[in-house]
């Protein structure tokens, strides 16, 4: 019996690998469509009115092309099932209730909700977060059941090392994975030192045993135990741990004689990382913590769920005619820096054709470009889709915009100074010049912004956003001036 329950997870899990994508994205729209008609049949004793009946069909159309877009710009199916991390299913509930908003707000545009009761939309929400969530949840535990059934590989004839790890996040988890699979000599995580888990808390069955400054309390406890480790292997990230923790750390180990790894260290990639690579591992400029940041961040956030809800429709419009335009992906993802160095996807309305045709053929520049695009770029719309990297927090309505790391290696600071704030969906640059400006010119506007963010400099770049859009980008010469002369030296000539 065991066996064949083995067998037949492993066949679906195998159907499910070579077919993913489908089958993905098939369950997660049924299981949202499904919702809505379990939602009103709970809320009306399992019987349904007839008029509720006829608007059926249309709700679950509605339901299904809503799911097709929010999924995915929310990154709903992206991730593996089986190794879903806490982040993935923060992802799949985030879809989950922007459906939910969206389809409620869509249905009571469509006739204010008649027939239909108040508490639907709530079941309808915690239903397919159920669905949704459960479901990947459910396929994790019986994909480490059957993984686990899996007769293990002899053990090493040869003692295990002890590691201990600094850090309780999914970082811990990853570590421990891959020391588990790992060939050659067999290293285990015997305990792990993290700032602010609490102690008998476990990672994959490794305890956590103190906060980094108990270091040496517990080395002694591990060592009285026979698992005195041999290396001390960092898995959170060092921003998050902080610069004086790490330094205390290497400081203490290097009492011990205990060398100090980071997870990096476990890939054995080639080394020569790109200038902006070894700019991040330096700490950039003290983060803007002012009051009005942090006001700023919150009103962000509201503004961005409330773009999101209102963009709705068009931004399924425009989904279902990039569709017809350009085929299926609708959506452009870029890695960006965002503040402190911290990569993020950016997405984007793709407005562009594939760089090669049906043959694989290179094509110019000019043949990728179709007018439907044009429009799309001329008004801004391509870029509604990053309201969800502003309610996320990887962006904010205001600042630099975004650069890939080519674009930051070419600044002179390699970009630290544009790393204390969040980059944003407009800019002052944008609103002075934009694309018909060059990089060192959009930069001197950035840091001109950056060194002078305020409400009432806000409130001038929202105005002349709406402007731009209408009329198009224009070089304030004056602005740009301004800004040039502020990075000069003092004393050096104009």
């Amino acid at each position: 019996m065991a066996v064949s329950t083995l067998d037949s997870a492993t066949g679906v899990a195998g159907l499910v690998s070579r077919h993913r994508a489908l089958v993905v994205r098939t369950y997660d729209v049924l299981a949202a469509v499904l919702a809505w008609p379990l939602a009103l049949l709970l809320r009306q004793d399992l019987s349904l009115e007839m008029r509720v009946v006829d608007a059926l069909p249309r709700d679950v159309l509605l339901i299904a092309l809503l799911a097709l877009v929010l999924f995915e710009l929310t990154g709903v199916h992206r991730a593996f099932w089986r190794y879903a991390t806490a982040a993935d299913l923060a992802a799949v509930a985030l879809g989950a209730l922007a459906l939910a908003a969206t389809a409620t707000l869509a249905r009571f545009l469509l006739d204010r909700l008649e027939a239909v009761p108040r508490a639907v939309p709530i079941l309808f929400a915690l239903l397919t977060l159920v669905l949704l969530v459960g479901a990947r949840i459910g396929w994790m535990l019986v994909a480490h059941r059957a993984t686990a059934a899996t007769p293990a590989a002899s053990p090493p004839a040869a003692p295990f090392r002890p590691v201990l790890l600094v850090g309780a996040g999914e970082g811990a988890a990853l570590a421990i994975r891959i020391l588990r699979h790992a060939g050659g000599p067999a290293y285990r995580a015997v305990g792990i030192l993290d700032p602010a888990a609490t102690r008998h808390r476990e990672v994959m069955g490794v305890p956590v045993l103190g906060r980094p400054e108990e270091l040496r309390a517990v080395l002694a406890s591990l060592a009285v135990r026979g698992l005195a480790p041999v290396r001390i292997l960092v898995t959170a990230d060092p921003a998050e741990l902080g610069v004086e923790v790490l330094r205390r750390l290497s400081e203490r180990a290097r009492v011990e004689r205990l060398p100090v790894s980071h997870l990096r260290d476990l890939v054995r990639l080639p080394t020569g990382d790109p200038p902006v690579a070894a700019a991040a591992s330096l700490a950039p400029p003290a983060p803007l913590d002012t009051a009005y940041l942090r006001f700023r961040r919150r009103a962000d956030a509201l503004v961005a769920a409330l773009g999101l809800a209102l963009a709705a429709v068009p931004m399924l419009v425009i989904a279902a005619a990039l569709r017809v335009v350009l085929g299926p992906d609708i959506l452009f993802r870029q890695v960006r820096s965002g503040r402190g160095f911290r990569p993020f996807i950016l997405y984007k309305f793709r407005t562009l054709a594939e760089p090669v045709d049906a043959d694989g053929r290179d094509l110019a520049e000019a043949d990728r470009h179709n007018p439907f695009g044009r429009f799309l770029r001329r008004f801004r719309l391509d870029e509604l889709p990053q309201l969800w990297n502003v309610l996320k927090g990887d962006m904010a309505l205001i600042g630099p915009r975004p650069l890939v790391e080519a674009e930051l290696a070419a600044l002179p600071d390699g970009g630290r100074e544009r790393a204390r704030l969040r980059p944003g969906l407009t800019g002052w640059a944008q609103v002075n010049g934009g694309a018909a400006l060059g990089p060192l010119d959009k930069h001197a506007l950035d840091l001109w912004y950056i060194r002078h963010a305020g409400p009432a400099l806000d409130a001038r770049i929202l105005a002349r956003t709406l402007r731009m859009m209408l009329c198009g980008e224009r070089v304030n010469e004056p602005e740009l001036r301004r800004a040039l002369a502020a990075l000069r030296p003092e004393g050096s000539p104009a």
